[in-house]
């Protein structure tokens, strides 16, 4: 139970901040967290109250698979959307007092794929490290480092010419 209460102090802010991010209302964030981990404390009694090593990395891939289910189940969208971006929509309401820069921020990361959103999220919202993204999303470091520069480049050129227009 103790390694349960360590992840659940350690990380809940930033796991909640994540599926905050990714649903979009606090509602269904409340209840993807908890049932999250609750999932984490149901492994941790069939294992003897033990976590895997990387505790952080396997907290937030039970969160992604839970959110992939959670658009799975909503079935809001049509067919043919990407429920994936769809689910980025609240993003508007988020920026609408922010500043123009913000309000270009919001564009150029609606324009990147779900996984590169997704990356992005990992790496500067949540904190993660390349390593621990490594082993969430089953790629390599020098991937992942590559992957990360390329995308940074492109929101910055989206970004430049976004402020240039307007």
């Amino acid at each position: 139970m103790d390694a349960f209460l360590k992840i659940y102090d350690g990380y809940f802010d930033d796991l909640y901040r994540y599926v905050l991010f990714r649903v979009g209302n606090r509602w269904d964030a409340d209840d993807l967290v908890s049932d999250i981990f609750r999932k984490a404390l149901e492994y941790s009694c069939k294992n003897g109250g033990t976590i895997p090593e990387y505790d952080k990395a396997w907290l937030f891939a039970i969160a992604h698979n839970r959110i992939i289910d959670h658009y799975r189940r909503k079935k809001e969208a049509a067919y043919g959307i990407d429920p994936e971006r769809s689910g980025y929509d609240h993003i508007r309401e988020m920026f609408q007092e922010a500043s123009v820069q913000n309000e270009c921020l919001e564009e150029a990361l609606l324009q990147l794929k779900q996984e590169e959103r997704e990356m992005v999220q990992l790496k500067y919202m949540v904190g993660f490290a390349y390593q621990e993204m490594s082993r969430m999303l089953d790629k390599t470091e020098g991937w992942l480092r590559t992957r990360m520069h390329r995308i940074r480049k492109r929101l910055a050129v989206d970004i430049d010419r976004c402020l240039e227009e307007g």
